[in-house]
């Protein structure tokens, strides 16, 4: 198996479900590829390695989903709901939490925490 080193940058979009999952894009010109990632906290837990030609199927795809969602009326939600929803998915993620092992809870609890603002700021900016 080959390993292609990590570049620095990469597109990273957090999964609405939370939990730590995320999916990371990332493009490697020297290689004509881009290579889409899964993720599970801090671990990679899964890859595709995308030709340009798939990778813009895979666009169209998407692009043709978002279509679909948009074409379809979304129920308003007030702030108050936006607000109970969020609260509740935090407390899910505050219950899960448990000291691994041998490690320091810490940089756990702040690599969740960093998740649950990134991805309320989304939804909330999102769903406004």
């Amino acid at each position: 198996m080959t390993v292609i080193p990590l570049p620095r940058h990469g597109h990273w979009v957090g999964d609405l479900r939370g939990e730590g999952r995320s999916v990371r894009v990332t493009a490697h010109v020297d290689r004509g590829l881009v290579n889409l990632s899964l993720w599970r906290d801090d671990t990679c837990v899964g890859s595709a390695r995308l030709l340009p030609a798939d990778a813009a199927a895979l666009v169209a795809g998407l692009s043709d989903g978002l279509a679909v969602i948009a074409a379809e009326p979304t129920p308003a939600t007030s702030g108050e709901e936006r607000l109970r929803h969020l609260e509740e998915r935090l407390a899910g993620l505050e219950s899960r939490l448990t000291v691994p092992p041998r490690r320091e809870a810490g940089p756990r609890v702040r690599a969740v925490a960093r998740s649950v603002r990134t991805t309320a700021g989304r939804w909330l900016r999102d769903y406004r």
